[in-house]
């Protein structure tokens, strides 16, 4: 399997329900590519999801690293750093956010 295929995997597992399995299908996806944004932005989600906060802001700083124009891992910074109350960075991160969409235009999904 090659990391596009574990990063499907990944997907598919996740839209089931088993959040584990997705976990170890997109690792496995950055074990092969370590190159793969995509697959960062969903370990991201998943460490989320299971309350791991540093790992969560770890694989979104990784995303961010590797498609500098995504502007998803900004809005859920943004979204997790206002939860935190702490606004002040929440903002930041949402005004970056918001001039990669206007760079980006709406045709942009990961």
């Amino acid at each position: 399997m090659d990391a596009d295929e574990c990063y499907q995997e990944g997907m598919r597992l996740a839209d089931g329900g088993d959040l584990g399995g997705a976990f170890v299908a997109f690792e496995k996806a950055v074990e092969l590519n370590p190159n793969h944004a995509r697959a960062c932005k969903q370990l991201a989600k998943l460490s989320l999801a299971a309350n791991e906060r540093r790992a969560f802001t770890n694989w979104c700083h990784e995303a961010i690293r590797l498609d500098e124009s995504d502007p998803e891992p900004h809005v859920m910074m943004a979204e997790v750093l206002a939860a935190a109350r702490r606004f002040e960075e929440a903002a930041d991160e949402q005004r970056i956010a918001d001039a990669l969409s206007r760079a980006t235009g709406p045709a942009r999904r990961a």
